[in-house]
Parts: C-alpha cells; structure tokens; sequence
C-alpha cells in the first residue's frame, strides 16, 4: 500500500483559512505563492479537499469554497461570506489586533471567519474548528437564546466574579468585555508571547489548544459597569458583540487585544469599534439573505 503524500495538517489548515477569507477563488500559482509552499504541495492538499466539499474548482481552474466548508458558517452565511470577510478585515485593522466571527449553535462555537491585524499575531483556533460552548465564550449572544440554554451555558463553568451579570450588561451596553486577575496578567502575557512565538504552524495543535483553553479560563472575568468606567489603565483580554440575522443572533464577533494596560480612550475605541463591526457584519449577513 502506497504511503498517503498528504502534507502535514497545519498546510491544509493553511490553504482552507487562505480560501474561507478570499473574496475569489484561487489559482494553484496564487495559494503558492502567498503560502510560500510548493506547488506540488498545494495541489495535494487542493484535491483532498475537494474530495470532501471543502473547495470546489471553477472553469477558470481557480478554487474557492465547497459547500462542506460553507455548511460551517450555517445557512445563509455563505453567501455573505465576501463581504463578511471585507468587514472583519477592516475591523481587525481598525483595532490592531486579531477579530474572529464564531457561529453559536447546538452547543458548540464554530469559527466561520478571522482576520489577524497589528504587530502581535497571537493564532487561535482555525476557522471550520469547532468546540464545545462553555463561558466566556457566547457571552454576547447568550442574552438572546431560551432561558434554558442560558442555564446551560452559566453551569457549564465555574464562573469567575461578573459573570451572573452579564446578560443585563450585554443587553444594555451592546458588548461584553474580559480581562485577567491582576494575579494572572503576567501569565498571559507569557502565554501569548508563547502562541505568538512559536505560531500556528510551529506549536503542535493539542499543545496549542491547551494553551488556548488555559489563556481563556485566566482571561475569563467580565468587566461590570463600575470597572468599564474607571479612569485607569486596566487589562483587556477579549472584547466581544452580538451578531444579528434577523432578530436572532446566531454569531459572535470577537476583538482579542490581550494586553496588560489599556487605558479609558483605548477602552473606548475598542467599544467602539466592536460595536460598529458588529453591526456591519449583521447588515452584510442580511442584506445576502
């Protein structure tokens, strides 16, 4: 039996976040190329893809996504998917660091589509990957599910200081905000200087998950109305906001700055900055429907 030639999974990986951000499809030469990977190499990764619906092929011999990789983001997010994409990417320049749209749904949080920005890249899960809900994540769209799947979500932790107020701060304000104990904030930094270090395709994927998962139980207490206000520097993990398609809100849009200080007007730009992208991306989302 011949061995498979398939590429390590990190390239595939590579390729199908590459395709899922494109607003068009792509040659075999432009993967390449911006890829920094050998032709042969892509055009293995592209078959197998294709095999499974991931990627389709046009009749220009351009790739782009399959209905396997657009059943991810649910129906009716693909063909949004461009502008999506165009939205999420002016966001993530505007705040300087990395923004993810995750789809919330039967339990689980799906990435559907990021954009990486600023000088710290800081790489997280993959777009297509899905995990089991549990707090902080959901934290801006859980307001608006069935009480029961609210119950289920807050019993899914321990939950740090804040987080029982979340649903009258998320509906009031428009957004939700993390940050670590003072204690934690070294370990943080350590942490994400790690990720960022070693990158998605250097740090093997179970250590690279444990990292995350360790990053988001230290980065988990959710900031109160006396806390957003403080005049002072304070640490800001994630900034989160809910994502409508009609009156559900079926995504989360997520703003990952993980620095250590930010002060009142920094706070205030990535309010800001979340909420308008959230409202955006709502817009692209229905205007495709």
């Amino acid at each position: 039996m011949t061995k498979s030639g398939s590429p390590p999974t990190h390239r595939v990986v590579s390729v199908v976040e590459l395709l899922a951000g494109s607003e068009r499809p792509l040659t075999v030469s432009e993967i390449a190329e911006r890829l920094s990977l050998a032709r042969a190499t892509v055009t293995a990764v592209l078959h197998e893809l294709c095999a499974a619906q991931w990627l389709v092929r046009d009749a220009g011999l351009a790739y782009g996504r399959g209905p396997a990789l657009n059943r991810l983001a649910g129906v009716g997010f693909s063909g949004a998917v461009p502008a999506v994409g165009a939205e999420l990417s002016a966001l993530a320049e505007a705040a300087g660091c990395g923004a993810t749209l995750s789809r919330v749904a039967d339990g689980r949080l799906t990435i559907v589509a990021k954009h990486y920005a600023g000088e710290r890249i800081v790489p997280g899960l993959s777009v297509g990957q899905s995990i089991p809900l549990a707090y902080p994540a959901g934290a801006a769209v859980m307001p608006y599910r069935e009480p029961a799947e609210r119950a289920r979500w807050l019993g899914s932790a321990q939950l740090p200081a804040g987080a029982e107020q979340l649903h009258d701060f998320v509906t009031t304000r428009g957004f939700a905000m993390f940050r670590p104990e003072a204690d934690d904030a070294g370990l943080v930094d350590v942490l994400t200087e790690l990720l960022g270090a070693m990158g998605a395709e250097l740090l093997q994927p179970a250590l690279r998950a444990k990292v995350l998962r360790q990053v988001g139980r230290l980065t988990a207490r959710a900031y109160t109305d006396a806390d957003i206000d403080s005049r002072h520097p304070l640490p800001v993990s994630y900034v989160s906001a809910p994502v409508f398609d009609g009156p559900e809100a079926p995504y989360e849009l997520q703003l990952g700055p993980l620095r250590a200080e930010v002060g009142p007007a920094d706070r205030a730009r990535y309010i800001e900055i979340v909420r308008a992208g959230a409202q955006a991306v709502s817009v692209a989302l229905q205007t495709a429907g």
